[in-house]
Order: C-alpha cells, then structure tokens, then sequence
C-alpha cells in the first residue's frame, strides 16, 4: 500500500519509536541497542512501504512526467472544447450523447490533473483513443449538419457508434475514482492510526 510521503515517514517514526521504547523501558536493554533496533525497523519499513509520488516528481517506474500531465490535461481541454462545438451542431438525441461524452472526459481530466495515478488508467485513451474519437463526433456532426434530415439510415449506425463510447468512458472514469477511493482509505486509516497511539 503506496502512502504519501509525509504520511510514510510519519508512520515509520512511530514504529521505530515503538520498538525502542519497548526494548530500552520494557526489556532493560541498553538504549544504544535499543536505539539500533529502532534504527533497523525504520530501514527495513522504508523498503517495505512504497511511497505515493507526487504531481510534480518523475515516476520513473510508470514514466510518467509532469510534462506527461500537463500535456494530457491540454489534449483533454482541447477535445471538449471541440465536442462542445460538434455539439451544437447536431440534433437533441444526439446532443445529449455528446453532453454525456464531454462529461466524462471532463471529469477523467480532471482527475488525472489531480493525481498522477490516474493517468496510468487513463494514458492509452488519451494518447490513443482520444483524438479518434474526437475527430468522429466531429465528423458526424459535420455530416448530421449537412444532411439536415436526410440519410437518415446512414447516420443512425454511426449514432450507435457514438452513444458506444459512452460506457466505455464510463468504466475509464471510473477507474479513475476507485484509484482516488483506494488512496483516500489509506490516508484515512494512516491517520486513524497515527490518532490512536497519539
């Protein structure tokens, strides 16, 4: 379980401090063994307990770069204002489909603004699948415009296309959130933790 720095390091104390008092008041042993043991906690826990980078560091594990996070929250940016756009230009049914998409990747934008983690979830369908699906509303809305009625049974499978990346947004933002569940559970029961024994 990944814990924030501060966190981390909070925690960690506590244990090392734990173990020496234990051996140095509960055991009698001298205080500079007691005092090496609680060292040697501290070391071993720093290896066994991951720490949660932050927004601006370079996870070099998953490469993901800060540089990575702003240029994912640009593309996101730019791909609702065109939907926003491609929007306008189609009818009701339609528009709420795209009202739905453009909420979704809102929302995934914002998440991975907030939380480096998020973005491994999110990373191939911003960097892959992202201006895809942009450049298809668009197009269908540049061909629901022109036909103004017409082909109507031409449109309608590209429809279902659209109204298909819906849930498939769905569960990529999604995944994102449990991540940010996952990370806020640990931080509360670090804290409830740190409370107890404080």
């Amino acid at each position: 379980m990944a814990l924030p720095e501060g966190t981390r390091q909070t925690l960690l104390g506590i244990a090392a401090a734990l173990v020496f008092l234990v051996l140095f008041f509960g055991l009698s042993l001298v205080w500079w063994a007691a005092f090496l043991a609680g060292l040697l906690v501290y070391a071993g826990l720093l290896f066994l307990v991951p720490r949660k980078p932050d927004a601006v560091e370079n996870n070099v594990a998953g490469r993901v770069t800060e540089a990575d996070i702003k240029a994912a929250g640009r593309s996101m940016g730019k791909a609702v204002s065109r939907l926003e756009a491609a929007a306008d230009r189609v009818g009701e049914t339609e528009r709420s489909t795209i009202a739905a998409i453009i909420g979704h990747v809102s929302s995934i934008r914002g998440q991975v603004l907030a939380d480096p983690e998020d973005y491994r979830r999110a990373r191939r369908f911003v960097t892959s699948y992202l201006d895809h699906m942009v450049e298809t509303v668009d197009r269908y809305a540049e061909l629901s415009e022109k036909s103004r009625g017409r082909h109507e049974d031409r449109l309608l499978p590209l429809t279902r296309q659209i109204e298909s990346f819906v849930p498939a947004l769905e569960k990529i933002d999604a995944a994102c959130l449990e991540n940010d569940f996952v990370a806020l559970e640990a931080q509360v029961e670090a804290l409830a933790t740190q409370m107890k024994r404080g």
